[in-house]
């Protein structure tokens, strides 16, 4: 049976992505045990979305040419960052520490692979009555804060992490108020919503 050709060309896009990683591997540029467990997360990848942050992480092992927002600067820190918000688009942190605030569509993406991120989500920043946030922590943290009355619907799947929703976050919701369902997956990292510090 011929696979569709959309899948199809995903499946040869992975093997790339598992051919270029191995290069990279050969070549000293990442240890054993981050190797196996990216070609791991390869072979289980299923849209074209996660596929393309895998292959912004391939390429940076490899040495090629990155995006900005996944570069690292010490003076970024402390920096909030807008949101990307189409769902064609990553938030993306590698090997660092990043800030996000303001106006969020639903289906943005964000992915933390052994960085830390801090999402702050205030009622203002929600333009719909359900919005969903996708994140996924790959031995990482992802920190999301919550403005105190907005809904949380917490469905991201820990692999070997943890997700959690703090009691304060359900204790302050309204029921006039947005909802944020939170879904993707903690593997190895985890994912945290609590309130949003005034």
């Amino acid at each position: 049976m011929k696979l569709p050709a959309l899948r199809e060309i995903v499946e040869e896009r992975k093997e790339k992505a598992i051919e270029n990683l191995s290069e990279s591997f050969a070549k000293s540029k990442l240890p054993l045990e981050e190797y196996e467990r990216l070609v791991e997360y390869i072979n289980k990848i299923e849209s074209e979305r996660e596929l393309v942050v895998v292959e912004k992480i391939v390429a940076e092992y490899k040495g090629s040419e990155v995006p900005k927002e996944s570069a690292y600067s010490d003076e970024e820190d402390e920096k909030d960052y807008p949101y990307r918000g189409s769902q064609q688009s990553s938030n993306l942190t590698v090997l660092s520490t990043r800030t996000f605030s303001g106006p969020i569509e639903s289906g943005a993406q964000f992915v933390s692979i052994l960085g830390s991120e801090h999402i702050k989500v205030r009622k203002a920043d929600l333009t719909r009555r359900q919005t969903v946030l996708n994140v996924v922590s790959i031995l990482g943290d992802s920190v999301i804060s919550v403005e105190s009355g907005i809904r949380v619907s917490n469905k991201a799947i820990p692999i070997l992490g943890s997700s959690w929703t703090d009691r304060k976050v359900d204790k302050q919701a309204e029921g006039g108020e947005p909802e944020l369902i939170i879904s993707g997956t903690a593997l190895l990292g985890n994912i945290t919503v609590k309130l949003l510090k005034q």
